[in-house]
Formats: structure tokens, sequence, C-alpha cells
């Protein structure tokens, strides 16, 4: 199967589906895929919200998507292996990157023919050819350099975690919201249309009233990404990496938001008693849903669950927490089982074109800096009931 990075670069008058893609064995990594096909009738609306299976208009002016210039903090392996792919399919231009480690970052700008690299974040803040940031650094640097950005008055889209505690996170909302600029999260999840497609679903009714959410998100670690993540404690282990996605993830689908948490986590094979590599959790949500989840970086060969217990019906994702679009949606009522038809889309382009459609301001971010703020809230209070193994609430910042 082809790889979505194999096609030619994004042009709005030249809008190709990607391929569904084959599996591979990284529980973070290795789905199968889709985006709605049809209008479907709902129980208490019209339709469900579904849209057709036809490629979308651009969201964003064509004057913003051509040409605006990117700025990319940090040399990760995401901005290598999706992002810098998602920037230029949108129309725009990575002009620069920049990483601590100078021969990194030169190395990385070579690789993927980027103009230009540094080592210093002013010089790259300084470039008034750069419009937006893409931050993928370390957990532990998102805030300084969220703040710098927004000083700088660009517009920021960041790797989640947005900051590793949620104080931090509503300052950096707070500073974004003063200077102007957009502020996103990379919660790509939610770019998902099998995720899409269960949200409008849900709020059409399609299920009845939803009592429980169920999520399993597992795999075992790539080694290229056993570093930091899970010996760090101050990055945060498995909650400020999985928690913060499966908790916004709920959120998205619910429309709610936790309140109270209850967990068990350990470092079990790749970490320590002070870095999880594995948890359970369960959540009360503000709209009375629970939700149960289980993460772990320890476990192959687990296919990702996402399933809605409703009070007439179940939806049922398969194979979608993943950073390509995969996966299948099954609705389950009157003990059958109907599949629902999805095309695949590509998570990552459109996590940037909605954020550029924000810039442009005819639309908002997937994941604002607000929803960003509340998965580390919630993924807070999990860390604290593992630790302490007593119920959590979850804190609320206005």
């Amino acid at each position: 199967m082809a790889d979505l990075r194999e096609r030619p670069p994004y042009h709005p008058d030249r809008r190709r589906l990607p391929r569904i893609l084959a599996a591979s064995p990284m529980g973070l990594d290795r789905l199968t895929g889709s985006v709605p096909m049809a209008m479907r009738k709902a129980k208490n609306s019209v339709h469900a919200g579904l849209t057709p299976a036809m490629p979308r208009a651009p969201t964003v002016a064509v004057e913003v998507l051509d040409g605006f210039g990117w700025g990319l903090i940090g040399a990760s392996t995401i901005a290598r292996e999706y992002i810098v792919d998602a920037i230029r399919r949108s129309g725009g231009r990575p002009l620069s990157v920049m990483s601590h480690d100078g021969a990194r970052a030169a190395a990385f700008a070579r690789d993927l023919d980027i103009a230009d690299s540094c080592s210093d974040l002013d010089t790259l803040l300084d470039d008034r050819r750069i419009g937006a940031v893409y931050i993928s650094s370390t957990n532990t640097q998102h805030r300084y350099q969220v703040l710098a950005a927004a000083a700088a008055g660009k517009h920021v889209l960041c790797d989640k975690p947005l900051a590793t505690r949620s104080a931090d996170a509503l300052k950096m909302v707070r500073a974004c919201e003063k200077a102007g600029v957009v502020l996103a999260v990379n919660h790509h999840l939610r770019s998902s249309p099998v995720h899409q497609t269960m949200q409008r679903m849900i709020a059409a009714g399609e299920i009845g009233a939803v009592r429980s959410l169920m999520i399993v998100h597992a795999g075992y670690l790539r080694p290229v990404l056993q570093s930091w993540r899970i010996k760090d404690a101050a990055e945060g282990g498995i909650y400020l990496d999985l928690s913060v996605h499966d908790i916004d993830l709920a959120s998205f689908l619910l429309e709610q938001t936790p309140v109270t948490a209850v967990a068990l986590g350990a470092g079990v094979a790749l970490s320590s008693n002070t870095v999880h590599d594995h948890a359970m959790y369960a959540l009360r949500m503000s709209g009375g849903t629970f939700v149960q989840v289980h993460e772990s970086f320890v476990t192959p060969d687990v296919e990702s669950q996402v399933v809605a217990l409703g009070s007439e019906g179940a939806l049922i994702a398969a194979g979608t927490l993943a950073q390509r679009s995969t996966g299948t949606l099954t609705r389950r009522m009157n003990g059958r089982n109907e599949s629902i038809p999805l095309r695949a889309n590509d998570l990552y382009a459109d996590t940037v074109e909605q954020f550029l459609g924000a810039i442009a301001g005819t639309g908002s971010p997937r994941a604002t800096g607000r929803d960003g703020l509340a998965a580390i809230a919630g993924a807070e209070a999990v860390g604290k009931a593992a630790a302490t193994g007593r119920a959590v609430a979850v804190k609320r910042h206005e």
C-alpha cells in the first residue's frame, strides 16, 4: 500500500483522497481506514450530520494557503514523518527548523529539503517570513516556546500535551489570546473520519443516550520513541502521552468534560514506579457518562477500540487510535451489526488545514488551546489518582 507521504503536494484545485493504508505492528500507528459516505437518518434530528464521501473544498482562502511560511520548533520524529508533508500539501512552506542540537536541525533540514536551520529560538522567531510555528519539542519545553512564539506574534500549532501542568497551559492560552494569535493543539485523533462520524451520530441520538464509553489504546512503544517520554518523570510518562489524547477524544465524542478520575498505573517494563508505561482508569464526565480507559506502551498486537454504549445501541470503532486515518466503524442495534462505510483522509493535513482556517478567520482549530488545557487537567487527575489510590476531582480552569 502506498504511504501518504508518496502523494504530491496538496493543491487547492487538485485534492486527492489518500488510499486506505495497511496496519503496522505499533499500537500508535497501525490502523485501517476512512470519511462519512452517506447521510444517515437520525432518531432525534433530520440527519446525523455526516458528510458525503466527496473531496472537501478548501476551508482556507487560497492566498493564505499558498506560500504561508512555517517554522518548526523541534526536529522531531512526528515532524519528520507527518507534519512537514502535511504543511506542504496544505499549500504552506516550511522555511526553517530549530533544535537545541544544531547538527540535528541541520540534518533534519537537509533530509526534508528545508532551506534554513538554527539552534536558537529567537533566530527562528525573528524571521518575518514565518507566520506560524509547529512546536514538537519535549513536553517540558512547550511552555517557554509557546509563550515566546506568542510574544513574537506567531500563530502556534503545538504538539500534545500543550504543557506539563494545567496551570502553565492556562498561562499559555491566555498569552496567545492576549497576543491575538491562534493557539491549536495537535490532538490529531479528532481529525479521524471515524471519530468525527461517531461524534455526529452520538450527538444526533442514533444510539440513544450514551451511558458509557470504553477506550483501549495499547501497543508496544517503538524503540525510536523509548527515550525521554518514559525515562524522565518531568515529561509525564504515559499520562502526558496517551492519556491526554484519550481524554481529549472522550471529551470530543461526548461533548462533555471529565469531572472525577480513579486510576491504577505502574512502570511495568520500559520505565519505573515513578514513570508509568501501563495504566487503567475511569472518569465520570460532566454529563454523567462513565469513561473507562486502558492504555499501555508494553502490550504488543492489540487492536485499539473505542466503544460507545447507548440506551438503544452501540458504536464500535476498531483500529482508529493511530497516526494514520484507518479503522472501521460498526453500529450495533437490535442484535444486528451495521458496518458504516468510510474513506480515509490525512489526519495531520486536516489538522493543519483547520488551523489555517482559524488564522484566516473562516473556522476554528480541531483542538483549541483550551481543549488542550482540559486534556491536561484530566491527565493530571488520572496521574494523581494512580499515585494515591484515591478518587481525584479534575481541576476546572475558566
